[in-house]
């Protein structure tokens, strides 16, 4: 591609460029200051620090991923205790780094490039910013959202490859690099990179693509830390992978309501609206391989069916930059202008608007729990708290707003939750209903053990209608004793908060 537009740095054309650019950027940063921290990002700072202070992965702190997962929050909470930045806006400056180096790396492949048609360079690299940027909403931060910025120069160099072209060896390393990151954070994602491979060889017509150097040396390095995992943390491969494949893995939303959800909708809107705006040029560059990576990631969302908006992100993201860059491309005459049928185009970006916000919308989607943060910080300074409750964001990221403590060694009670829904829809054979209950029992051990060596000062338990964690927790008689110090302080919604009055 001959990226002239964003070689133009100076003159008075580079001027609006620049400042679309830097407007979405100062979107982004307003964003942060009113979105809050993500739940699995305060979960994920919480890891990192007790890693960091000598507790043990998968035995002190057991996790459902596996330790790339933790790895990819220490350097922030490193930071933190370097400098005194918050680690929650270590995260997000550290994203905003990676965003930057990512496409500035991208744009360097593409400009050796003949992939895009001039012009293309400078809104192809706005409408990206804005997708990694401000699209995510409360994902920002996720291993997806991490991913996805790692992955562009993985689809520059693929754009190359789809005319033919021969990438040299920086941008097959930082190809390689990306694919890596891709694999190893979440190892379903190696699916996109064999899309991603499969769309480039075709437009190339030659499957000697496929095989391609930064492809082997992503696989290369899934395989090490494979070997990495399993020498360094045994107890993943022994003792957690077991419960989540008994507790975690099968429990799935149901297949109606889950295609129900506003991502899978809307990503086919998406698809749709791109075909008919490039029809048979949708099998070029780049819209080829950003479909063929949406795709990719898809299969990760669809396999796991879970339904959470996170996981859809990617996915949404692609889509969206291939469909922004369909209806730019569609209403530019050969100059480059917007075409005359000035009503067409405003009709097309008012109809791309509408979809990007209700993507917006679902990816920020979470539970706010306001009120139970200020119920628990007038109670004491920097308590030590844990949580009987399958949700995940009752405790996170309230332990670390209040300046508290997290005492226990899961992040809820997904081990006991997976195991009742599986119970609850039946049709099992009895090996794996006792092994269920066992499960059940195991995690009432767990928490009865931390409660008893680590003395939280709070315990929060959700009581709903649909489960009673506090009949859970009384049902057994050692977790039981372990919470007869603790009486109801306050109810809060949902939750009751239990408040220890007498030592142990």
């Amino acid at each position: 591609m001959s990226l002239d537009s964003i070689s133009a740095l100076t003159g008075r054309r580079a001027l609006p460029r620049w400042f679309a650019l830097l407007l979405v950027v100062a979107l982004a940063l307003l964003l942060r200051t009113v979105i809050g921290t993500n739940t699995d990002v305060s979960w994920g700072l919480t890891m990192a620090e007790k890693w960091l202070d000598g507790q043990r992965l998968y035995v002190d702190v057991i996790e459902v991923n596996p330790p790339a997962t933790v790895f990819l929050y220490v350097l922030p909470v490193v930071i933190e205790r370097a400098i005194g930045l918050r680690a929650e806006t270590a995260v997000d400056a550290l994203v905003f780094l990676a965003a930057a180096l990512s496409l500035t790396v991208s744009v360097a492949i593409l400009r050796q490039s003949a992939a895009l048609k001039t012009g293309d360079g400078w809104p192809l690299l706005t409408v990206t910013a804005a997708a990694i940027l401000l699209l995510p909403a409360r994902t920002f931060g996720e291993r997806e959202h991490i991913v996805l910025i790692a992955f562009l120069p993985l689809l520059a160099v693929a754009a190359m490859r789809a005319k033919g072209e021969r990438p040299g060896w920086k941008a097959v390393a930082a190809a390689s690099v990306s694919g890596a990151i891709a694999a190893i954070v979440k190892p379903h994602f190696a699916i996109a990179i064999v899309c991603v491979s499969a769309a480039a060889a075709l437009g190339a017509r030659s499957w000697r693509v496929l095989f391609a150097l930064e492809n082997w040396l992503a696989a290369a390095a899934l395989a090490a830390y494979g070997l990495f995992v399993m020498l360094a943390f045994p107890q993943f491969i022994h003792d957690v992978l077991p419960l989540l494949m008994l507790a975690y893995v099968p429990v799935k939303e149901d297949f109606i309501s889950f295609i129900l959800h506003v991502a899978t909708p809307v990503w086919i809107v998406m698809l749709v609206l791109t075909w008919r705006l490039k029809r048979r040029s949708i099998v070029q560059a780049p819209f080829s391989l950003l479909l063929a990576a949406s795709i990719g990631f898809s299969v990760a969302f669809f396999v796991q069916q879970k339904g959470w908006p996170y996981q859809s992100y990617p996915m949404l993201a692609l889509a969206m930059v291939a469909l922004t860059m369909a209806v730019i491309d569609r209403w530019r005459n050969e100059s480059g202008h917007v075409a005359p049928n000035r009503s067409e185009w405003l009709a097309g970006a008012l109809v791309t608007a509408c979809i990007a916000a209700v993507t917006f919308h679902s990816l920020d989607v979470a539970k706010q729990r306001p009120a139970l943060t200020a119920a628990v910080r007038s109670i004491m300074p920097h308590p030590k708290i844990l949580v009987m409750s399958a949700d995940l964001s009752i405790g996170h990221p309230l332990t670390r707003d209040v300046g508290g403590t997290w005492v226990s060694r899961v992040s809820a009670q997904w081990l006991t939750f997976g195991a009742e829904v599986r119970l609850d829809r039946g049709h099992l054979d009895a090996a794996t209903e006792a092994a269920l209950k066992d499960c059940i029992a195991l995690d009432k051990k767990f928490l009865a053990e931390d409660i008893a060596s680590r003395h939280p000062d709070l315990i929060l338990v959700e009581r709903t209608s649909g489960f009673d964690w506090m009949a859970w927790a009384r049902s057994d008689s050692g977790l039981a004793a372990e919470m007869a110090p603790y009486r109801p302080e306050r109810t809060v919604g949902d939750v009751v908060i239990l408040q220890r009055t007498a030592a142990q």
